[in-house]
């Protein structure tokens, strides 16, 4: 029993902690290669904050400074917050609720105007819309679900994420694949004996990405 507890307190054991663990580190890299020349271009152009900044995260996320610090921020309180899994339900609500409230509030501003401050632009909303609907459903999943319907479930979000994402390189990566990586981080979420095949369909889904945006541009087929 004393084996038991102490397991049930081991930092990053539980899958909703490993889910929001690895957000955070998802939030890191972000963070760190908006400063990086070539993963960021026209990187000339990054300034701190507001529309005029040029830079392009990846050539596709408009970014700043201030937005590369506050995902490092985010990916800092996820580090500290995933130890427990009050802590990282917390952060996987209050984050996903944060991201949802951001994609609303680029909808809602016009691009060129001093209200974009941070800034955002159509694909960031796209970003933050898929963000916030996998944090806060990772966030707000029972942990007490019956463990065969939480697996089958996740086996089948997790396989549906890897199809969908393979089918994004031919086809619109912008419109697919982001929802192939929100049932993938979904299926992360719900643990089980499928987390190894959802993580799997995680990375299967960031390479399906940048393939498919890479032959959308050689192609010249629509993004979206």
């Amino acid at each position: 029993m004393e084996a038991e507890a102490r397991l049930e307190e081991a930092p990053y054991s539980a899958p909703i902690q490993q889910f929001a663990l690895l957000v955070g580190l998802a939030f890191l890299a972000a963070g760190i290669a908006g400063f990086i020349p070539g993963i960021t271009t026209h990187y000339d152009d990054l300034s701190f904050a507001g529309h005029g900044s040029g830079a392009k995260l990846l050539d596709v996320f408009q970014v700043s400074v201030l937005l590369n610090l506050v995902h490092l921020l985010f990916g800092v309180a996820a580090l500290v917050l995933a130890r427990t899994r009050a802590g990282a339900r917390a952060f996987l609500v209050g984050g996903g609720a944060v991201y949802l409230i951001l994609f609303l509030y680029g909808q809602f501003t016009s691009q060129g105007s001093g209200a974009n401050f941070v800034p955002f632009d159509r694909n960031d909303d796209i970003l933050h819309l898929v963000l916030g609907l996998a944090m806060l459903g990772a966030g707000l999943l029972p942990e007490s679900m019956p463990a065969g319907t939480t697996d089958t479930l996740a086996g089948f979000l997790a396989s549906t994420a890897i199809f969908v994402s393979l089918t994004g390189v031919a086809y619109r990566p912008l419109r697919l694949i982001p929802l192939a990586l929100v049932l993938a981080l979904i299926a992360i979420g719900m643990g089980g004996r499928h987390f190894r095949l959802a993580t799997a369909a995680v990375f299967i889904g960031a390479a399906s990405f940048a393939v498919g945006m890479a032959v959308a541009v050689i192609t010249s087929h629509p993004l979206w």
